[in-house]
């Protein structure tokens, strides 16, 4: 097949016209990468070739907006463009090309994630272990993540400030001293902290 015209669509887009009236349409950066010229033979492995690299073009750059709005593991960037259907093979040679290149790190998501959500929502070590677990962080990182992130003392300052912060609003329902104990206790196994941490934060406050 030979190229009978090259059309610019825009600065995004161009579209190849073939002598057998089919169209390719490609990227402009894919298009200037190919080095293709107006009368040009092109072969259908390499028009298949052109397809495949223009759609690793686009999926990678749907990640890079994905990733300009905030950090992401790369299990949740995968989820994320699977939702766009793109190809399978695709998306997993765009995330190990963005993990070599920097782009995507799971360490740094997680120490993000965990330091955000201890500052914001005061979350314990087990919450925060079951969450990076859930954004597919493998168990290594997690490991290091609690060692640098979480101690005896601090789990305890945030657990004991996280409980004050129970108590007044239970105060306000009338609550009596027995649901209030057993709310405090819940509430903060919920957000993540051990039931020792739990019951000397919830001694004091009761004090």
């Amino acid at each position: 097949m030979r190229i009978e015209r090259i059309v610019k669509k825009d600065n995004k887009n161009v579209t190849l016209i073939l002598d057998n009236n089919e169209k390719l349409f490609l990227s402009y950066e894919v298009f200037i990468k190919s080095g293709l010229r107006k009368g040009d033979e092109i072969s259908e492995s390499r028009i298949s070739l052109l397809i495949e690299e223009n759609q690793t073009f686009y999926i990678k750059q749907k990640a890079f907006r994905l990733l300009g709005r905030r950090l992401h593991s790369s299990y949740e960037l995968k989820l994320k463009l699977k939702q766009k259907n793109y190809n399978d093979n695709l998306i997993n040679e765009v995330i190990k090309q963005l993990t070599e290149s920097k782009y995507l790190n799971d360490y740094e998501f997680a120490k993000s994630f965990t330091e955000e959500n201890i500052k914001n929502k005061l979350w314990g070590q087990r919450k925060t272990e079951a969450e990076l677990f859930k954004r597919g962080i493998n168990r290594e990182i997690i490991g290091r993540i609690i060692n640098e992130e979480f101690s005896d003392s601090n789990q305890f300052d945030n657990a004991l400030e996280l409980a004050g912060k129970k108590y007044k609003a239970l105060l306000k329902g009338n609550t009596s001293s027995e649901k209030i104990q057993s709310k405090l206790i819940s509430f903060l196994i919920a957000r993540g902290y051990d039931y020792d941490i739990v019951k000397r934060a919830v001694n004091l406050i009761l004090k």
